[in-house]
């Protein structure tokens, strides 16, 4: 990092402190008319974050707030809205799984992981990556904690933690009902109810949240609409309050989400010079014209027998459907295959907290279920490519957490002890088929012309023998199928244990059984009355056991075929083609157990200090920390944790007669042991291989002038400067020449690039992936006051997204450069009419006006072996529709 860069970020903040600029949804407070004057003033907002009700602005966190009020008015229901809401904050999506990433810390790809940004609903951790996009609804408001969490919260949270607290059951009876309408028959519809059973003893809370639309991107290949979505969610609560000091919630909720969000082609490059999607096989799906002018391929009487067609046609093998059009512009895609994401998440808690005075005490014991069930075709191109058929994940989840606190000392020392307990039951499993591979290695083995012929195919052979076909080919334990459910084209089904299918395909199972122990305290000691001193501690003990299952009939058979190939052609003698030769030489198939254990002390030290009224000033060091696992698409590997220290320091401030609040953050992040993807020859693993260093600023900013009321500016600025550390790094096209490079003794990537290697394939000095160096946003609204009639809120806000990288690499090598996604503007906009009474509100709204197109991610593939293509999944385009609200009794507070 270039100190001239950390000065000007620097001058860039503490600039930005002096102009007194900072926002509303950020800064988690409301500006509310005082009823003697109509000035306003801002409102005091109390929050759980350090699990325990204080006032927002007088605790030393970087933390954005967002009220039930603003939730509902923006229509922030899930974390692909709520990062143009956050500072520093990302999501990006995948397969179903998504990315949330904070400051440059989040997930990779990684199967049954944990996520590196915690998620909470009601003090519950949610650790599953598949069910962290679930829409969010009936909210008290969301609390989001930036930088490492390594004092309070669950395992893991060295990137930060998102907390969604729901609303509580009341002893007064309300009830609420909306429905909204909008583009692409867009249709929702929420509803929900809470009052007594028994008064001032126990009260119930009841909501459903129901949302469908019709897709919004055509997909020329199947004829449809992709990226329609439903989703049916429920939530139920009860409050049982039999003292003033004792206090249980139970809670349950169900969801139940279902889209069709097909990959789209961004990028494809032949690395055989002739395999793209219209030629899918490749030289074998050119014209008979091109073997008439590229002599060597056939004989003049085998071109005669192609009729002018392929040989692909020839042989009634796959043919090229539309070219992949560019989604960014046109707004469509061809995608071959149908596809099909469903995530069902289910969870039951209870929450006891006894106020017993000095002393409170708090148990969570809870339980959840997330399920994601998929079938699609990540190749992204008209053909059948790389089908999943079918992609499950399972996890059940136990967990419980016991915090009890208290003052000492005349109230000078506030402390916290707790203990956390998490097991998960993890089962991961696919099975994906690669047709065009299958079909082109069957023409490469069956019409190969013999050694000393002047061509090299001939087409007398009149049917292809396939995969798993050749004589003395010998099926084995491992080579099956181990994953149920539709064969591929929708043809039959197959059955766990079956033997392999004619068609190509790899597939792999991951049984992990995960248990973490944590034991935590906090204290805060109050030097003076606006001097205070705050340490934490936690050791965490994590413990992961993995059955792991890899099969592969084309790695099988097609190493079989070669040795067959080579003995037919001496090359080897008889004995190199038998089942044990076949089994040592395919040895990267594996079913194997594996354990493994980590522990880490982590916590933060940290002082702060009013240095006037209203003005909140902080330093701190913090720790944080993420545990290893095991990757199901390699037979014995294991990752290790990484670990991240926080250096920060903030400032808090509503000043000018509170028309102005401003929250300002600045950090230094060390990050090593970072988990990585990484490029191991034709292949992906998962390694620790890397560290990284960032500094950054975020400002928060609300105003509201009292000189014109009813105006209010809200926002927020970040800006990140990232680099990683050194590091020589494959890409998996080995477009730079290392995707062979060999792994150090200690199992990682050298730091230095050997001769011969592409420079870009150094990392050193690179951005970190997801971490764009400047995001912000700004909203502006006038609520007009119409006397009896009501209210009129007017609001436009608009969010920027600097470039992202999606790559270590930052688009650096060679055809590569599709894997970033530019920077990009969402422009929303809403009137919203309130009755007088707060009964009755009509809205009429409009998300991302401008039609921006980006991808919430972007991933490179190697699929198949003789293609490299970049592809994604897309965020939605322009909305607009209408919504009515009808309140009664509590819920119109």
């Amino acid at each position: 990092m270039a100190i001239r860069s950390k000065k000007a970020a620097i001058r860039t903040a503490v600039m930005c402190v002096a102009l007194g600029a900072i926002p509303l949804a950020a800064a988690g407070h409301a500006l509310a008319a005082t009823a003697s004057e109509g000035a306003t003033e801002i409102e005091e907002v109390v929050v759980t974050a350090q699990k325990r009700v204080e006032d927002v602005q007088k605790i030393p966190i970087a933390i954005t707030v967002i009220s039930a009020a603003r939730l509902e008015q923006g229509n922030i229901d899930q974390p692909v809205k709520l990062q143009f809401n956050v500072p520093s904050m990302t999501f990006g999506n995948d397969y179903g799984y998504s990315f949330i990433t904070l400051r440059g810390v989040g997930n990779d790809d990684t199967f049954l992981a944990e996520p590196a940004v915690a998620t909470y609903q009601d003090g519950v951790y949610t650790g599953a990556l598949v069910a962290e996009s679930l829409p969010s609804f009936d909210l008290q408001r969301v609390e989001v904690l930036r930088g490492p969490q390594g004092t309070l919260y669950g395992r893991n949270a060295d990137g930060g933690v998102i907390n969604y607290i729901t609303k509580d059951p009341s002893f007064e009876p309300g009830a609420y009902a909306s429905a909204s309408y909008g583009n692409y028959d867009a249709t929702g519809a929420d509803v929900g109810v809470t009052g007594p059973i028994v008064a001032d003893k126990i009260a119930a809370r009841f909501s459903l949240h129901y949302s469908d639309h019709e897709g919004y991107y055509d997909n020329i290949a199947t004829n449809e609409w992709d990226y329609a979505d439903r989703d049916i969610s429920g939530r139920a609560s009860i409050l049982l309050q039999p003292t003033d000091h004792l206090k249980i919630i139970v809670r349950g909720d169900m969801a139940h989400d279902q889209n069709n969000d097909a990959f789209a082609m961004f990028h494809e490059t032949g690395l055989d010079g002739f395999t793209d999607d219209t030629l899918p096989l490749g030289v074998f799906s050119e014209p008979a014209s091109y073997f008439t002018s590229h002599p060597g391929y056939l004989s003049p009487s085998d071109i005669a027998k192609l009729g002018g067609g392929s040989i692909a046609s020839y042989y009634g093998l796959v043919q090229p459907g539309p070219a992949a059009p560019n989604p960014f512009t046109t707004e469509t895609l061809a995608n071959g295959a149908p596809s099909s994401f469903k995530t069902d998440s289910n969870g039951a808690s209870v929450t006891i907290d006894w106020d017993a005075g000095s002393i409170e005490t708090k148990s969570i014991s809870a339980y959840r279920f997330n399920q994601l069930y998929l079938y699609d075709d990540s190749g992204a191109v008209s053909d059948p490519t790389a089908d999943s058929v079918p992609y499950i994940q399972n996890d059940t989840q136990l967990t419980q957490e016991f915090d009890v606190s208290g003052k000492a000392f005349d109230d000078k020392l506030d402390w916290l002890i707790g203990a956390f307990y998490l097991h998960d039951d993890g089962y991961v499993a696919s099975t994906a088929y690669f047709p065009n591979f299958g079909e082109f290695e069957e023409l490469v083995t069956n019409i190969a012309s013999p050694s000393g012929s002047p061509y090299a195919y001939n087409l007398n052979v009149a049917s292809l023998v396939g995969l798993n076909q050749l004589p003395g080919v010998i099926p084995n334990s491992l080579d099956t199928v181990v994953v149920s459910g539709p064969g591929f084209g929708g043809s039959g089904s197959v059955t766990a244990g079956q033997s392999n299918t004619s068609t190509a395909f790899v597939s792999f199972l991951q049984r992990q059984q995960s248990q973490s122990v944590a034991g935590f305290f906090q204290a805060t000691y109050h030097i003076t009355d606006t001097l205070r001193v705050t340490g934490g501690f936690r050791f965490t003990q994590d413990n992961k056991t993995a059955d792991r299952e890899f099969h592969s009939n084309f790695i099988w058979d097609l190493t079989a075929h070669g040795l067959y190939e080579a003995v037919q052609a001496g090359l080897l003698p008889p004995s190199a083609y038998s089942p044990s030769a076949i089994a040592a030489a395919a040895s990267s198939l594996c079913h194997t157990t594996t354990s493994a254990a980590w522990s880490a002390p982590t916590g933060m030290i940290e002082a702060d200090y009013d240095a006037a009224p209203n003005v909140l000033t902080y330093a701190k060091t913090s720790w944080g920390y993420k545990a290893g696992g095991m990757d199901p698409t390699q037979c014995h590997d294991v990752y290790n944790p990484e670990y991240l220290t926080d250096y920060e320091g903030g400032l808090k401030a509503v000043f000018d007669d509170g028309q102005i609040l401003t929250n300002l953050a600045v950090y230094y992040y060390d990050y090593t042991n970072i988990q990585f993807t990484t490029y191991v020859e034709a292949g992906s693993e998962i390694l620790n291989a890397g560290s990284a260093t960032a500094f950054g600023t975020e400002l928060e900013y609300q105003i509201q002038p009292h000189a014109l009321r009813g105006w209010e500016l809200d926002g927020s600025a970040s800006f990140e400067d990232s680099h990683y550390g050194a590091g020589c790094f494959g890409d998996p096209a080995n477009l730079d020449g290392a995707a062979s490079l060999p792994l150090g003794a200690n199992g990682l990537p050298p730091s230095q690039c050997p001769s011969g290697v592409l420079p870009v394939a150094q990392i050193k000095g690179n951005e970190l992936i997801r971490a764009p160096r400047w995001k912000t946003n700004v909203g502006l609204q006038y609520s007009a006051e119409l006397g009896a009639t009501g209210n009129l809120l007017t609001r436009v806000e608009a969010a920027w997204t600097d470039t992202i990288y999606n790559d270590v690499w930052n688009g650096r090598i060679p055809d590569l450069g599709d894997w970033t996604q530019p920077g990009y503007w969402i422009l929303n906009a809403r009137m919203v009419w309130t009755s007088m009474d707060k009964r009755y509100s009509a809205e009429v709204f409009g998300e991302n006006l401008t039609n921006s197109i980006y991808a919430t991610n972007r991933s490179g593939f190697v699929i198949p072996p003789s293609v490299y293509n970049v592809s994604g999944q897309l965020g939605a385009p322009r909305i607009f529709g209408v919504k009515l609200t009808l309140r009664f009794g509590s819920a119109t507070g």
